[in-house]
């Protein structure tokens, strides 16, 4: 979709242009109009110098050219005169040219004159000591227009400068009137990184509605998953009794099923406990945590290290081997259940030694789980990875953990590989790019 500010650009220059067409054209007709009807009042003052110029004489009236400006005695000088009655006289400016002679007043349209010149003319009829006289005076209005023409492409000139630094302004003005979404962008992508809780609501009035309906459909959001927590792992603490009854009362049949039937019950029966397991296991492995919190490698992988101590004494030793005051860009919680079910696997199967390595990168984050045990098959390990395949299915011991943290690394569109550890037992290694991809969340 294109951007706003492109949108705005392209509707508004447009729009500005054809303004500042409209505005030269009408401002040059606007002053075209004024020297016309100020050259009139000029033309008017002319011709009654040339009708004072006549003296009555004892043969009629004659033109007294000492009283004419100079300027109609130079040839094409752009001012020139016809004065018709009994005689006819006419300025030695128009050499041998004529001049046209229209109706009385001022010309609507301007009139060819000598060289290529165009005239505005203005005629009037007038009574002198007995005789009816016309008389016409006319003036070069050429170099006008030409000053109008420059004026014009100036004026549009100047004018489409102005258009493109009030669309870079607008362009600025718009981006900086943006920030506060860029900066709730940013609180957006730090919210789903787990480096803070909510969106600042120090934003303009426009808005802090939006703002505040974000927060407060996150707090929802939180409040909904932590009762889906809650209720799951009581649901699980709930029905573990129960499914320890059946267990028993199943072993106590053992005698009296048919061997088909007793395999397919203890079958199911099992099924229904590792489901109950993994419930369990993912309230137990992240007590008291908190949505919202970056994973801090110093605070919480020792605090997962003594929980795990705790619940396996006597068990492998843990080495952590990475940068521990860095944090992390990952929500706690999903880190805590994520390292969590990989480090209750290791410790499941380890002989001695469980080993858990990380490198933070500009990019991704890189985590490395290993145990000294009995490791998993290599051809196991592909099938366990296979697409739609359920781990917990395909390599039991293993299965119930790993089922977990494919589903974690999946939602955070990284990568998952099971390899043969140096230390001989399982390797796994974990992409987590620190940025998810839009559109496949």
């Amino acid at each position: 979709m294109m951007s706003i500010s492109r949108r705005l650009t392209l509707s508004l220059v447009p729009l500005l242009l054809i303004s500042l067409l409209l505005v030269v054209q009408g401002s040059v007709w606007l002053y075209d109009r004024a020297q016309r009807n100020y050259l009139t009042l000029l033309l008017q003052r002319e011709t009654d110098s040339l009708l004072a110029a006549l003296t009555a004489g004892s043969d009629g009236l004659y033109l007294d050219m000492d009283k004419v400006d100079p300027d109609y005695r130079r040839p094409y000088s752009g001012r020139y005169f016809v004065v018709q009655g009994n005689e006819k006289w006419r300025s030695r400016s128009l050499w041998d040219q004529r001049l046209p002679l229209p109706g009385d007043g001022l010309q609507s349209d301007l009139l060819p004159g000598p060289s290529g010149q165009e005239l505005l003319v203005w005629s009037g009829e007038y009574l002198k000591s007995g005789e009816r006289l016309t008389i016409s005076v006319a003036i070069d209005y050429q170099p006008l227009l030409g000053e109008f023409r420059r004026a014009s492409w100036w004026l549009s000139g100047l004018g489409v400068l102005v258009v493109l630094l009030a669309a870079g302004v607008q362009h600025w003005l718009l981006r900086r009137s943006l920030r506060p979404l860029q900066s709730a962008q940013r609180e957006l992508a730090e919210w789903r990184s787990g480096e803070r809780l909510q969106l600042s609501e120090q934003v303009p009035e426009e808005l802090a509605p939006l703002v505040s309906e974000i927060n407060h459909l996150g707090q929802q959001v939180e409040a909904l998953l932590e009762r889906a927590r809650n209720s799951a792992g009581d649901l699980g603490h709930a029905l573990k009794t129960p499914l320890a009854v059946i267990e028993s009362r199943l072993d106590s049949l053992t005698a009296q099923l048919p061997a088909q039937q007793r395999d397919e019950l203890q079958t199911q029966v099992q099924a229904m406990r590792t489901q109950l397991e993994r419930t369990l296991q993912r309230a137990r492995l992240a007590p008291d945590q908190s949505r919202g919190q970056r994973f801090a490698p110093d605070a919480d992988l020792n605090a997962l290290v003594q929980t795990l101590q705790r619940l396996y004494p006597g068990g492998p030793h843990i080495s952590l081997e990475g940068e521990l005051s860095a944090g992390w860009p990952f929500d706690r919680e999903d880190l805590l259940e994520l390292l969590g079910n990989l480090l209750d696997n290791a410790c499941k199967w380890a002989r001695a030694q469980v080993r858990v390595g990380w490198q933070l990168g500009a990019a991704q984050l890189t985590l490395e789980v290993a145990d000294d045990g009995p490791g998993i098959d290599p051809a196991a390990r592909d099938q366990v990875l296979g697409r739609g395949a359920r781990l917990d299915q395909q390599a039991p011991g293993h299965g119930l953990g790993l089922a977990i943290v494919r589903d974690m690394v999946a939602t955070y569109q990284g990568s998952l590989a099971l390899e043969q550890a140096p230390e001989g037992g399982l390797l796994v290694r974990i992409s987590l790019p620190r940025q998810r991809r839009r559109g496949l969340d």
